[in-house]
């Protein structure tokens, strides 16, 4: 059974990152949005960016960036709109912050706009709870002092922080048969392209129940998709078993992730 006190101190980088936005100073909601959409891509999406952002100093015109681009996309994700300034179209330090990676960018946002919200709706009621949770953190601080005081040689955690840490939403069962596909910009795959590739190339059979890839706007051609795969150790096996797999498509370039559901 995971306790409170545990949560609390495995997400000790998020609490810092926290008070670091806060400490702009920035409105406690605006910081809040942003650690959840953050929290949600290094959960899921498997990014080491909070120890960067609790790096950072509070006049850093990256983290206000950061900040800012964060807070705009937990507001799309969770309620369908936001108002994006030309200087941060596109989430540029988001992107940056990620890597620059091959998925993550606005157009992977809008078309997996739903997962995300689901994703990041559970953060916020799980475990960003805690990390937001002035009162716990005290009170963990608390324990800390005591532990390392020679006058009290067997300190008593709170009853708070020995709770069970108990989640009481879950996330669909195909969020985790899902894996994020990307292709280069001009160079997209078709559903069927995908379908056969893994069903008959790669001769996984019947392997596939869903398969989606994005409709550009005029003068851009798809580069994100979604292939949700029968059960979730179909889509293992097909991903042997890695974090992220280029694969090479009828000479065109695939790069596929797994999405991880934050429980």
């Amino acid at each position: 059974m995971v306790r409170v006190w545990e949560v609390l101190d495995a997400n000790e980088t998020a609490r810092s990152a926290y008070l670091r936005i806060l400490s702009r100073p920035t409105r406690r909601e605006v910081a809040q949005n942003a650690i959840c959409l953050l929290l949600w891509l290094e959960t899921t999406m498997g990014f080491d960016i909070l120890r960067s952002v609790a790096a950072m100093v509070p006049d850093d015109i990256s983290l206000a960036r950061i900040v800012f681009e964060a807070n705009a996309l937990c507001t799309y994700v969770l309620h369908g709109y936001y108002a994006m300034p030309p200087p941060f179209e596109g989430f540029p330090a988001i992107t940056a912050l990620c890597g620059g990676g091959r998925l993550i960018d606005h157009r992977f946002f809008r078309f997996h706009k739903d997962l995300v919200a689901r994703g990041v709706t559970m953060i916020r009621d799980t475990v960003a709870a805690l990390v937001f949770n002035d009162i716990l953190h005290a009170m963990l601080r608390r324990l800390e002092d005591d532990s390392n005081s020679l006058l009290i040689p067997n300190p008593v955690p709170a009853p708070e922080l020995m709770a069970p840490f108990i989640i009481s939403t879950t996330t669909p069962p195909e969020d985790s048969q899902t894996v994020f596909v990307a292709f280069p910009e001009y160079h997209p795959l078709s559903s069927q392209d995908i379908k056969d590739y893994f069903e008959r190339t790669l001769g996984f059979g019947h392997c596939i129940e869903r398969i989606a890839t994005e409709r550009p706007c005029t003068r851009q051609s798809a580069k994100h998709g979604v292939v949700v795969f029968r059960s979730a150790e179909l889509r293992d096996e097909a991903m042997h078993g890695e974090a992220a797999v280029f694969f090479r498509v009828d000479g065109r370039d695939m790069w596929v992730q797994p999405y991880m559901p934050p429980y």
